[in-house]
């Protein structure tokens, strides 16, 4: 008789879990009260993948494991998941640490990569204002499909098995109440996001953030089709795409606000932000109009590390979450692993446990 699992959240983390169960010959179901890819993190249109994690060899190994993997079930789906239009990390002007470790680990990965002088920006990425920092380029790394990603994630669970079930489940002791009934499961995963803390009050600092994305029209060295690569400004606590889609080149400043509705006021420092980084980095789009906003949130962690730990006193219920703004691209992988340790299999590090 199979194994059941009870797999709560239906976002990149549940399904990325719910999946390989399935394909373990688990006998899964997964409880949401949304549709898959509508809440959270994986709501949003893209994600970057990239593999540069500064000086971290885990996540990047994972990171490297994830992109066979998306590859893999693109391939599956039939659906267009992974778009390679290379990641530039651009670094601070007086330290290239991070920049130089993750290089260090390309290398012994075999994972190409180009480290750029400041100089040599602009030049191999018109449209970028250098700030005098160092960067490193992954011609292998891309964009993400998000929403496509989390439908594939989901097609793929259930064709392999998985009962994909739209209702609400609450914690009730040692058990799951699933729209007021008892759930009881062989093992049971709570992959919530952005509800664990209101689902286990007390059990762990992860908070709720919000963050804003906007979209401005293409133009000139950002014109699609022009090459430009998805980036991660860590000079600036930025990121952006380039024009991939219908809406426009994607800018995200990194400011953080309590999550509310997507029709809530914008604070007025998160379009200020937006201003002064196009002025300073960008400034072919400085005076471009907005397009489009696009509001979701995540769970944070102090230390930005995931969460992956059993829950205080039940060995058969486990916590998996605190995606903490970068957890989306590492969903195949990370699901793998996850399998790996409530299967006894492997041991999870101590930074993922509940905190």
């Amino acid at each position: 008789m199979n194994r059941t699992a009870l797999v709560v959240g239906a976002g990149v983390f549940g399904l990325s879990v719910a999946r390989a169960l399935a394909l373990r010959s688990w006998s899964v179901r997964v409880v949401d009260p949304n549709a898959p890819g509508t809440q959270g993190p994986s709501s949003a249109e893209t994600r970057i993948l990239r593999c540069a994690h500064g000086a971290d060899a885990w996540y990047t190994e994972l990171v490297r494991r994830a992109t066979t993997a998306w590859r893999a079930l693109e391939r599956e789906s039939g659906r267009r998941l992974l778009l390679p239009t290379g990641v530039l990390t651009l670094g601070p002007p007086d330290d290239d640490t991070w920049e130089r470790a993750a290089a260090a680990h390309f290398d012994r990965l075999g994972i190409p990569a180009d480290v750029l002088a400041a100089g040599a920006i602009g030049r191999r990425f018109p449209g970028f204002e250098p700030s005098g920092g160092t960067a490193l380029f992954e011609p292998e790394a891309g964009v993400l499909l998000a929403r496509q990603a989390v439908t594939a994630l989901a097609e793929s669970a259930a064709e392999h098995g998985a009962e994909l079930l739209r209702a609400t489940a609450r914690p009730d002791g040692g058990t799951a109440l699933v729209d007021g009934e008892p759930c009881r499961a062989d093992l049971t995963v709570w992959a919530v996001g952005t509800a664990l803390p209101a689902l286990f009050p007390g059990l762990t600092t992860v908070r709720p953030v919000r963050q804003d994305s906007w979209y401005l029209p293409p133009k000139g060295p950002w014109a699609a089709g022009t090459g430009r690569p998805a980036w991660l400004d860590r000079a600036h606590g930025c990121y952006g795409i380039p024009a991939v889609g219908i809406h426009g080149v994607k800018v995200v400043p990194d400011v953080e606000t309590h999550p509310g509705a997507p029709a809530d006021p914008v604070p007025a420092e998160i379009p200020e932000a937006l201003r002064t980084y196009l002025r300073a980095r960008l400034p072919d789009l400085a005076g471009s109009p907005v397009a489009r906003r696009e509001v979701c949130s995540y769970a944070l962690t102090a230390d930005e590390h995931f969460l992956l730990d059993r829950h205080p006193g039940r060995g058969d219920v486990w916590i998996v979450g605190g995606d903490s703004g970068h957890g989306f691209k590492h969903g195949p992988a990370w699901g793998e692993f996850v399998c790996d340790v409530v299967e006894g299999r492997r041991t999870a590090p101590r930074r993922f446990a509940l905190r």
